[in-house]
């Protein structure tokens, strides 16, 4: 097989999943289409442990975003991956360090995976449509599997 048909095989439907990611305006929503600029490149690290809680809260020990703002979004397990959301927190650009999170409603010890998301929508409102998860270079979503054992509290 020839080189070109290998690249087109596989380089350029990858090429074309990134270009159609993000809102029309691109990444950065608050600049208005057209602008001139290229979009930001966006990257992002998460780093969180096991650790225990009062159920209402889950901690991400370190976290970095790129080019844009974002949220660390903290979903349930369902069956070993990410499921529903239950809780998430706004993050500005630049490396946030010992992030508590609020969770939307008291939970039981159990694995959960904070997420980075970009803020790609309205800046500074969650909008699962828009603020998509961020992606290491292999379209892997940014996040940490995390044992929570919650605590009673006495």
């Amino acid at each position: 097989m020839k080189l070109w048909a290998i690249i087109s095989i596989v380089v350029l439907p990858g090429m074309l999943f990134v270009a159609g990611c993000g809102n029309k305006k691109g990444l950065d929503a608050s600049r208005p289409s057209g602008a001139g600029d290229p979009a930001p490149m966006v990257t992002g690290t998460l780093s969180a442990s096991d650790q225990s809680s009062d159920g209402m809260t889950i901690k991400v020990a370190k976290v970095f975003i790129s080019g844009v703002p974002g949220w660390i979004v903290v979903h349930s397990d369902l069956d070993g991956r990410p499921g529903p959301v239950v809780g998430k927190k706004a993050i500005p650009i630049g490396e946030s360090t010992n992030v508590v999170i609020t969770l939307d409603q008291a939970v039981t010890t159990g694995v959960f995976w904070p997420m980075l998301h970009v803020d790609a929508g309205t800046v500074g409102t969650y909008e699962p449509e828009a603020d998509v998860p961020l992606t290491d270079g292999h379209f892997a979503p940014i996040m940490k599997k995390v044992m929570l054992t919650v605590k009673a509290k006495y």
